[in-house]
């Protein structure tokens, strides 16, 4: 796996800066933004299967919104149970929150809903890369609860998922650090740093593939 090449890669690109900015611009853009999920679909595919310029152009605009489209419904169910939890946390505080009597009541039960909500999320975030591997390449909506390819997708290289994860951190790290250069920040640095994710993901997907043929 290149890491190194994962953080610079699009900058290889004759044309980066314009893919950069129009990726930045429709992340941005409510609904619309669908496309840049889609467009991350296609960098992990393009990476897997060793395309010299892993950048997509942006000509597939509504291709990548369907995929987008697809990737976003699969996220909402997974996160269902927070927003269950959400809701069953809101009600409880706004039932018992004006009783005193009941204020230790509420603060232990929005503590264990909290705990709840960050635990799930914190699985959903390690399942994100298999789910995607799987989307990219059967491209269907199923692809994100065919539990048992997911999970082998994992346990196919797990040395190397867990580097794909922490490094997708980083690079979302650093990404947000992109928020302290205002709108330069939210146009360029959050796209680059899904555009690093993807290519991670791709380099993953390319070593499960070479390991299960058939995947």
């Amino acid at each position: 796996m290149d890491i190194g090449s994962s953080f610079t890669y699009m900058f290889e690109d004759e044309n980066w800066i314009k893919k950069l900015l129009i990726g930045g611009i429709v992340t941005i853009i409510p609904i619309v933004n669908f496309a840049a999920l889609g467009y991350l679909v296609q960098v992990i595919r393009n990476t897997r299967d060793g395309h010299p310029t892993p950048l997509p152009e942006w000509d597939q605009f509504g291709a990548y919104f369907m995929d987008g489209l697809w990737i976003f419904l699969i996220i909402l169910v997974y996160m269902i149970p927070v927003i269950l939890l959400a809701c069953l946390q809101g009600i409880g505080t706004a039932a018992l929150g004006s009783n005193k009597d009941a204020e230790s009541v509420v603060g232990i039960l929005s503590a264990c809903f909290s705990c709840l909500m960050g635990l799930w999320s914190l699985v959903f975030a390690v399942l994100v890369p298999a789910i995607l591997i799987r989307y990219a390449e059967v491209g269907e909506f199923m692809a994100g609860f065919r539990f048992s390819e997911v999970f082998s997708v994992i346990t196919a290289n797990i040395g190397s998922y867990i580097v794909v994860l922490l490094l997708m951190w980083v690079a979302s790290f650093i990404g947000q650090l992109g928020i302290i250069l205002c709108v330069i920040g939210v146009i360029f640095t959050s796209f680059w740093a899904n555009l690093v994710g993807g290519n991670l993901i791709g380099q993953l997907a390319a070593q499960i593939r070479q390991s299960q043929p058939t995947m």
